[in-house]
């Protein structure tokens, strides 16, 4: 629930709750034990609030759609059901976007993002709220974009990072009619070390569809897969549909 340095402090405070017991239970100082107890567990409730996360996603599902056997053309969008935890929140950042090649047309909810930024190498959109927000009531929000030479290669990711606590993350790619996946698999990458977790092989598949209950926070889900190379007659019609 909390990082090292608010854990000592979480610790401290609990120490001050028992101290305070024991001088409420063994000494003549009840006035004092309840003040400590009383200030330790406002400062506990106080530090919960603040550590919480603004935001929890009941369902996430980020589809990759290419629309054609070249992957040269692609649209990714994420739906979200989300919650706002405080009553302060104004604004949500969907972040760690980014693209082996180019991206265009960002969308939310079929408006332009009402800020853009890029950080630590990739890019973060934002979407502002209106005054009348209410806490933890539930809404919807689609991120959609455009990706171009994204995905041109024989073995490809679709990606993931849980940077919200999230309790179904859902991944899905659609590929083009003609040029469907040999094999598939999904795998987490907790703090940088790669886990497989659903180890699965597909065969004829143009929809590639992965569940993921409760991921962990922090960590990247990737969906794999891999497809053989488009052929010749195949290449020339997206070099045809190429503006």
């Amino acid at each position: 629930m909390f990082d090292k340095p608010n854990q000592l402090v979480f610790y401290v405070n609990i120490l001050l709750v028992v101290f305070g017991v024991l001088l409420v239970l063994c000494s003549d100082y009840v006035v004092i034990g309840l003040f400590f107890v009383v200030s330790a567990l406002l400062l506990i409730r106080d530090q919960y609030y603040q550590n919480k996360s603004k935001f929890t996603i009941s369902h996430l599902e980020r589809t990759l759609t290419i629309h054609d056997t070249c992957g040269s053309r692609a649209t990714q969008t994420q739906k979200l059901k989300i919650a706002a935890q405080h009553v302060d929140n104004s604004e949500f950042w969907f972040k760690h976007i980014h693209s082996a090649g180019t991206m265009s047309n960002f969308k939310i909810n079929d408006n332009t993002p009402a800020e853009q930024k890029t950080e630590d190498g990739s890019l973060q959109v934002c979407m502002k709220f209106s005054p009348d927000l209410k806490v933890t009531k539930e809404f919807g929000a689609t991120l959609s974009y455009d990706q171009k030479n994204a995905f041109v290669n024989t073995e490809e990711l679709l990606c993931h990072v849980v940077d919200t606590e999230t309790q179904l993350l859902r991944l899905v790619v659609e590929l083009p009619e003609g040029r469907p996946a040999s094999s598939a698999h999904v795998y987490c990458k907790p703090e940088g070390a790669e886990r497989t977790l659903l180890p699965s092989v597909v065969k004829g598949q143009t929809k590639i569809t992965v569940d993921i209950s409760d991921p962990l926070l922090g960590a990247e889900y990737c969906l794999q897969w891999d497809w053989p190379r488009e052929g010749v007659i195949q290449r020339l019609g997206c070099l045809l549909k190429m503006d």
